[in-house]
């Protein structure tokens, strides 16, 4: 019954390992913009503030730690 419960968590854990969103990192700079499209996620970063912006996609946790006005990725991060 123990090795059934253990080989259960480590299939538990495996799982939601598996589930983590991994998007690529964008440039660094002052979050300008957040966009909410149906279940996606979006932050629109000024790296230069001269008004070259770049959108990227990101995952919910991301998108409700950096406000606008913060600095990406140090919102991110810790």
């Amino acid at each position: 019954m123990r090795r059934l419960a253990t080989a259960f968590v480590a299939v538990s854990v495996l799982a939601l390992a598996g589930c983590a969103q991994d998007f690529d990192k964008g440039p660094e700079g002052k979050v300008t913009e957040k966009v909410k499209d149906s279940k996606k996620f979006y932050l629109v970063v000024d790296p230069s503030k001269a008004g070259d912006e770049t959108k990227f996609r990101v995952s919910k946790y991301d998108y409700h730690d950096c406000n606008r006005g913060s600095k990406y990725p140090k919102c991110v991060e810790g």
